[in-house]
């Protein structure tokens, strides 16, 4: 049996910075990162998070840098546990196309509906034939809209290109006004069969009317088209129009966690807790720093890069600014922390290492989700959240590699008495299913890896006591 690893006892560091990026449902290869540096003692002077990397140092500070309560979590967390709910997404859509389909059908009962229309019982024994013919023309039209939508499913995208094709540039007004004229007559030739009691599908001539006037108006230019536009947008199922889950279920998760700790560490002086997020009002990542007040010096090098600093309090703030930093845009609705709407920061400043050595530390150890070499081979296909966590993974990657080309030649390379100012610990190859693929069996799998790879790195690195 292998001796357990030690730091070594003469380390040249003072102030180390622990960096965890954000990857989702990988998060749990840092979970098994964090079991390494619990049990060696190291105790980093910054703790820098983003996405569910700012989850792990909010949960792993409040527990003062004991691992356990973070691994227990990643082995009982589900989707649900963070609010991806696909029954929630499905009910609200179902809710809104029921209450649509019944303020319709109860309107066409009383404009479209020669049965119960404005002419009342005495049309209905006059005309019994006439409205038996009519109620058939009804059924018979909707198969046809049935076997239409279809069609128009399995060929989705060929009908996309026969529009694309129809498209001209400067006909869009034409042909909304042609349909505003198809419209006019639709609804003549309707009211005309109403009143001289013809056969005619009423109830589905109706609907189309209303569906094609519906159209009309949010394709319509100028400030009603817009309005209608927007009204569309907030009854959309998702919340608000802002993305297709909350941050209730975060922001528990979170609570509860810290709360198994001690909440008062996580803006206790001697540690600097850093999180990071993208404020969508001025386009700036947002560093929330707790601990340690923010110098002015780092004030001003954030600054210049493109950033900005948001000094965090409590413990209260601290878990909104995670919440924060782990809502992955469109994923999750923005977070408002002090009027200001907030989302993850990870596609565009992922792994905040110059930041974190902004602060004024002499090492970092950050904990990469995925090789440097590449992200990972993708085949084609795949849903539209899929490709979302894709193009995120993609730009981690890219975002990485421009961040470590900048670091200065003394932390990339040169070891300082024996080792390395900048540790990386990172798989060898990569691993788990995705950012949203979250599953216990995965997530219990990730942690032995990051355990494996952390010890593998920290050696590599110089930081352990070579006897161990």
């Amino acid at each position: 049996m292998s001796p357990t690893p030690r730091l070594r006892s003469d380390l040249p560091f003072e102030r180390i910075a622990v960096v965890l990026p954000g990857g989702g449902a990988l998060g749990a290869y840092q979970a098994g990162v964090l079991r390494v540096l619990s049990r060696l003692g190291l105790r980093p002077t910054v703790v820098a998070g983003t996405s569910t990397g700012a989850i792990n140092a909010v949960v792993w500070r409040a527990h003062d840098f004991d691992s356990r309560v973070l691994e227990r979590a990643w082995s009982e967390i589900l989707p649900a546990s963070i609010g991806i709910r696909w029954a929630t997404l499905l009910a609200r859509t179902a809710g809104i196309v029921i209450a649509v389909f019944a303020m319709v059908q109860a309107l066409l009962t009383v404009i479209g509906s020669p049965a119960i229309g404005v002419k009342g019982p005495v049309w209905v024994t006059q005309a019994t034939t006439w409205l038996f013919a009519s109620a058939w023309l009804d059924v018979l039209a909707w198969l046809l809209v049935a076997a239409l939508g279809v069609l128009t499913v399995l060929g989705s995208r060929l009908a996309e290109e026969w529009l694309a094709r129809l498209q001209r540039p400067g006909n869009r007004m034409l042909g909304h006004t042609a349909l505003g004229w198809v419209l006019v007559v639709g609804a003549a030739v309707h009211l005309a069969v109403w009143i001289l009691e013809l056969p005619w599908p009423h109830r589905f001539s109706a609907v189309v009317l209303l569906l094609g006037s519906v159209t009309w108006l949010i394709n319509r230019p100028g400030r009603t088209g817009t309005l209608s536009r927007q009204m569309l947008a907030r009854i959309l199922p998702e919340t608000g129009g802002r993305g297709l889950w909350g941050a209730a279920a975060r922001r528990h998760l979170l609570r509860q966690l810290v709360r198994e700790g001690d909440a008062q560490r996580l803006s206790a002086p001697g540690t600097t807790l850093m999180i990071s997020a993208l404020a969508l009002d001025s386009g700036r990542i947002a560093y929330f720093v707790a601990g340690d007040p923010p110098t002015a010096e780092f004030k001003r090098k954030v600054e210049r890069a493109l950033g900005e600093v948001v000094h965090v309090h409590n413990a209260k703030q601290v878990i909104e600014a995670a919440v924060a930093s782990s809502a992955i845009p469109l994923a999750f609705e923005p977070v408002v922390i002090r009027r200001r709407e907030f989302v993850d920061a990870g596609q565009f400043s992922n792994q905040p290492v110059v930041a974190a050595m902004a602060v004024g530390v002499d090492a970092v150890l950050v904990v990469l989700m995925a090789p440097r070499t590449g992200p990972r081979p993708a085949a084609r296909g795949g849903t539209m959240i899929e490709l979302g966590a894709r193009l995120l993974e993609i730009a981690s990657w890219r975002e990485l590699q421009i961040e470590l080309g900048e670091l200065p030649a003394e932390w990339a390379s040169e070891r300082h008495h024996g080792a390395t100012r900048l540790c990386v610990v990172e798989p060898e190859a990569p691993i788990g299913n995705g950012l949203l693929a979250i599953e216990p069996r995965l997530s219990i799998e990730m942690m032995r890896l990051g355990e494996r790879d952390a010890i593998d790195s920290l050696a590599r690195c110089g930081w352990l006591d070579p006897h161990t």
